[in-house]
């Protein structure tokens, strides 16, 4: 690949970004369902697909890396088709929501998201070498590979790693345009950006300021880098039309232009106002600012590396050298991506989740290799104690980080989730076994018919057809006539139980309509008050299921981390007092 071949030392620090990404890969599996909130694996791409193809309706995410993902898995999903009884829906779902078919799936998709994120990186380093040097090619490289987030991101079935991919690609191309001022270029830069939309929608956003900066302002100024006038924006407007071609057919808008509609719609109101936690007030989003800053250690780095990185922004912001893509200008355009991210999605939506402002973080590592390349070539020319002093303190930045973000995978790997199947896999024949909440919370329960135990999950929300709990009882009935049903073991995510539970906000804070629709149902608030108190009539806890660690990397101060509901939770079991 091109790409590797720039850079050899580059190509090798993805070798082992790769290599430590596969070590986390299977976390949630051999299962029928994933454990990655909002990721599209193993099954929710087939609603992807399907609702974004129906006319008038509208599916949360676009239409690209959904039908990426389905035809790779054509080889193990058609195989199982042709298994069916019949071609009815029940039966075609029998035979393709097993844990085998589900299991293949998944892989598919977190190894399409891994080689995405490997790109991810040599295209930043890239983007470093365009516009500073090699040595910040390669330290770019290294902190993004480092970053918490991007790292979670780039090894599991969301499309966060995806949609950076393609917008890391369209800003590159964006140099290349200001480089070259070839038409082919102003045309790939408008396909990539639609590419990147089409792949998640809020990607728009890393292109509100380089477009409004780079593509319509820069060109104004006399000396401005893009060529003649009339033939950049006349480039420009063929960079549009491409971008618009490139987003309705991959996003599926020109296949589906009511559906298109209808998603944009849903987009801008449920699927984002639902869930907001900052207030839309000014004290709101000075509230979700300050915890975007002070949140940097949770979602990129430890702090000295963190302070790195903006140092990094400083020395771009006070030498003027360069000329072309080694400007100030255009060595500017990477923080431009990552602020357009923040300002134009991030707040707007009133979050600030690890995936949230992951953007910023994949761009804020680029200053981290302006940093880290200037602190060596300022004791290149001295003796050379100063010289390995500074590499010393690099390799020693390099391995806390590396160790802050390796917390991510070991705590995947001792996932509390795991505990409780060992333990339900022990109980008695026959024992009745209920569970509550979605399935990206839930142990990977056995619902074969070797299983010891038959399994039913309440729920008094709506259980889409699309994320059944295959194998399972599902019942639709009040928490709290537990007494009723009286099964003998409760498996109880504190994810889904804290759902229901009011608590109290900060200033500038939000309630989620979503919250506020659950904490109003008094029945599940008083079941799982109960559960969480251990005062639930008839019930008491047997064990509190925790995320693990190895004792060696508790020992060097590592700790479980929690992520988006995903990783990190801990899991309730009540058995029957009666037991």
């Amino acid at each position: 690949m091109k790409l590797i071949r720039e850079d050899r030392t580059v190509g090798w620090i993805v070798l082992i970004f790769a290599l430590s990404q596969l070590i986390a890969v299977g976390w949630d599996l051999p299962g029928a369902y994933g454990w990655e909130n909002d990721g599209i694996a193993p099954r929710d791409f087939f609603a992807g697909l399907a609702i974004n193809l129906t006319p008038g309706q509208g599916h949360r995410y676009p239409l690209f890396h959904n039908a990426v993902i389905a035809l790779l898995c054509i080889p193990i999903l058609l195989p199982a088709a042709l298994g069916a009884e019949e071609w009815t829906l029940p039966a075609l779902m029998d035979q393709i929501l097993t844990v085998p078919v589900m299991t293949g799936c998944s892989l598919v998709a977190k190894l399409v998201g891994v080689i995405m994120a490997c790109i991810a990186l040599l295209v930043l380093a890239r983007i470093a070498r365009r516009t500073v040097n090699a040595e910040a090619g390669r330290w770019a490289a290294v902190w993004a590979a480092t970053c918490l987030s991007f790292a979670y991101y780039g090894r599991v079935s969301n499309l966060d790693g995806p949609y950076l991919m393609w917008t890391a690609l369209a800003i590159d191309r964006l140099l290349a345009v200001a480089e070259t001022r070839n038409r082919r270029d102003y045309i790939l830069f408008g396909v990539l950006a639609g590419a990147a939309v089409a792949t998640k929608d809020q990607a728009y956003a890393g292109f509100v300021l380089p477009g409004l900066i780079y593509v319509l302002l820069l060109p104004l100024r006399s000396d401005q880098p893009f060529g003649p006038r009339a033939a950049h924006y006349r480039n420009t407007a063929f960079a549009t039309l491409a971008g618009a071609l490139s987003l309705g057919l991959l996003g599926g808008g020109l296949l589906n232009p009511t559906g298109f509609v209808a998603r944009l719609r849903e987009l801008t109101g449920g699927a984002s106002q639902d869930w907001m936690s900052y207030a839309r007030t000014p004290k709101g989003v000075l509230t979700n600012i300050i915890d975007i800053g002070l949140g940097q250690e949770t979602y990129y780095w430890p702090w000295l590396v963190v302070a790195l990185c903006w140092v990094g922004v400083g020395i771009v912001i006070v030498n003027r050298g360069g000329e072309g893509v080694r400007s100030r200008t255009f060595r500017l355009l990477p923080l431009c991506a990552g602020m357009s991210s923040i300002l134009f999605f991030t707040l707007v939506v009133g979050r600030c989740e690890h995936r949230f402002v992951l953007p910023f973080g994949f761009w804020l590592a680029y200053y981290g290799g302006v940093a880290s390349a200037a602190l060596l070539s300022r004791f290149a020319s001295t003796d050379g104690h100063a010289l390995r002093a500074a590499q010393g303190v690099l390799a020693a930045l390099v391995v806390w980080a590396a160790g802050h973000s390796f917390e991510v995978q070991l705590t995947q790997h001792g996932d509390a989730r795991n505990e409780v199947r060992a333990y339900l896999d022990g109980l008695d024949e026959g024992t009745v076994v209920e569970t509550y909440g979605w399935l990206v919370h839930l142990p990977h329960f056995d619902v074969s018919g070797d299983a010891p135990y038959r399994l039913q999950r309440v729920s008094r929300r709506p259980i889409p057809e699309r994320n059944p709990l295959v194998g399972s009882e599902e019942i639709d009935a009040p928490y709290g006539d537990v007494r009723v049903r009286k099964p003998e073991v409760l498996v109880v995510p504190e994810s889904t139980a804290q759902e229901f539970i009011p608590r109290q906000l900060g200033n500038g804070m939000a309630e989620a309509a979503v919250g506020k629709r659950a904490q109003a149902d008094m029945d599940a608030q008083v079941f799982f008050r109960s559960v969480l108190n251990n005062a639930l009539e008839g019930y008491r806890v047997a064990f509190i299921a925790e995320p693990t660690i190895p004792a060696w990397a508790e020992a060097l101060g590592a700790a479980p981390v929690q992520v988006h509901a995903s990783v990190g939770n801990r899991q309730w079991i009540l058995v029957r007092s009666d037991r």
